[in-house]
């Protein structure tokens, strides 16, 4: 009975642990299509902010839209002379159902370089 409850438990913890990391991946691919033009690469623009400082504003999608479309400028020139209009896609439900996934790539993203910064 032992065994059957050990192996239940092994069988769904490596079920779960990939869900995590699928939507770790999503968010980094989100990131890297909507955010990347104006914002640089993650290593560079994610790392400015500390944890606790992208949990607060990663509260929920309402306070990241807010900080976009607070913003006078809708049409932001990029670094390569992209134009894009932050404002379209922070009002479209596309951004409400890709939220969830670029959250979780931001969060694990600067919890995983804090880990490594103060292991160095």
């Amino acid at each position: 009975m032992l065994k059957l409850i050990f192996l239940s438990a092994f069988f769904t913890l490596i079920l779960i642990m990939p869900l995590n990391a699928r939507g770790t991946f999503k968010g980094q691919k989100i990131y890297l299509k909507e955010c990347r033009t104006c914002h640089m690469g993650s290593k560079i623009f994610l790392n400015k902010y500390t944890l606790d400082e992208w949990e607060k504003a990663l509260r929920s999608s309402d306070t990241l839209a807010y900080v976009h479309l607070s913003k006078n400028v809708k049409n932001v020139n990029s670094k390569d002379g992209t134009i894009k209009d932050s404002h379209s896609y922070f009002k479209s439900n596309k951004y409400k159902k890709q939220y969830h996934h670029l959250k979780n790539f931001i969060i694990e993203f600067v919890r995983k370089n804090d880990k490594n910064f103060y292991n160095q």
